[in-house]
């Protein structure tokens, strides 16, 4: 599938720089997504239709984590895999099922990530623990990850090599993952304040970095053939991108459509993350004023509508929104740059739209 690459981008949108120095119209990767997302879907269902409706198996296992899938999702991560891939001179549909494989990793994130929140709505429906209990939620996401490893060793389109090499990867992912989460979920328990912009650098490195950004460009390329120049130019790209993605998930999550985010909108605020804003409001806010937001994110649920909208009032004042929004962009600015090394073609054309994509979604 090939598209028609525009000269630059609409107004406002950010230029790619560096090496690839053109800009890409959002509707690039959107016409993609829209594209390959039946083809994807399709492919995810394959490894949940196990059972009949009428097995209690369905009922306790498979229906749950087929409705969280069916539910929403922009199958980012498998069409990341499959344009890397093209990009390196590969056949794309050779690496949907590692991408398939990624985003079950993803899903069940997901679920064990609300639970560990209490958090109750995802994707404006109520979340897998509060439907079906957190026992069979929890027992769902696990199923997910068991399927990772087994969807690639099970490849038929796959060598053993690639299959290792890929493997490797995603061991690698799941390990970062979790060092992430580790330290998004520990600061709050421990009423860490006293944090810096690159701690939260290398926790969202670690938290979303590697399953939405580094593992699919690089499993992609992998399976595509890429040269060891491609391989790392497309790791860098998705190390940048996909921090940037989780900056903006941030963002718009303070400052999004109230309407188009739905429940969970100012849920950062509520749990008390420690988001870039945050952290850069701690760092800039004078002494009386870092005291007053301490308080209030040790509140944690307990906030009222008024308290989470004084949080945000602080981080205005401190122009946090603004430093946040900024970083994203020089994220996403030296992003393009990594490119450069990649063979021209209409996947890597793609890539470039995804990355400003990324900056400029707004859900």
């Amino acid at each position: 599938m090939r598209f028609d690459v525009a000269a630059q981008s609409p107004e406002g949108r950010v230029p790619l720089t560096g090496k690839a120095a053109w800009l890409m119209s959002v509707d690039l990767f959107v016409d993609y997504l829209i594209g390959v997302s039946p083809e994807i879907d399709a492919k995810l269902h394959e490894y949940l239709d196990k059972v009949p409706p009428t097995s209690p198996l369905y009922a306790y296992l498979y229906s749950i984590l087929d409705e969280f899938v069916t539910r929403g999702g922009k199958r980012v991560r498998p069409a990341m895999t499959m344009l890397a891939c093209e990009a390196v001179g590969g056949e794309p549909r050779k690496a949907l099922a590692s991408g398939c494989a990624i985003e079950f990793f993803h899903a069940a994130a997901l679920i064990h990530d609300d639970i560990m929140d209490a958090s109750t709505m995802r994707r404006d429906q109520k979340c897998a623990h509060i439907l079906h209990g957190a026992p069979l939620a929890i027992n769902a996401g696990d199923y997910a990850l068991g399927l990772v490893c087994t969807i690639v060793v099970r490849d038929p389109g796959l060598s053993d090599a690639t299959k290792l090499a890929v493997l490797d990867v995603i061991g690698e992912m799941s390990a970062r993952t979790v060092e992430g989460q580790a330290l998004d979920v520990g600061w709050v328990r421990d009423d860490v304040y006293d944090l810096t912009t690159d701690d939260y650098l290398g926790m969202a490195l670690g938290k979303t970095g590697y399953y939405s950004g580094i593992a699919p460009l690089k499993v992609g390329a992998i399976i595509g053939g890429a040269t060891d120049e491609e391989r790392r130019a497309l790791e860098s790209f998705g190390k940048n991108s996909s921090i940037a993605f989780q900056i903006q998930d941030d963002l718009l999550n303070i400052v999004g459509d109230e309407k188009t985010m739905g429940k969970d909108f100012m849920n950062d605020v509520l749990e008390s993350k420690r988001t870039l804003m945050i952290i850069h409001c701690l760092e800039q806010a004078g002494s009386a004023d870092k005291t007053r937001l301490v308080e209030l994110l040790r509140l944690g649920h307990d906030k009222s509508p008024d308290q989470v909208l004084e949080i945000v009032e602080f981080l205005r004042r401190y122009d946090s929104i603004g430093f946040a929004r900024s970083l994203a962009r020089n994220l996403i600015v030296e992003a393009g740059s990594y490119l450069g090394v990649v063979r021209e073609s209409a996947a890597r054309d793609v890539l470039m739209s995804m990355a400003d994509f990324f900056l400029n979604r707004e859900h």
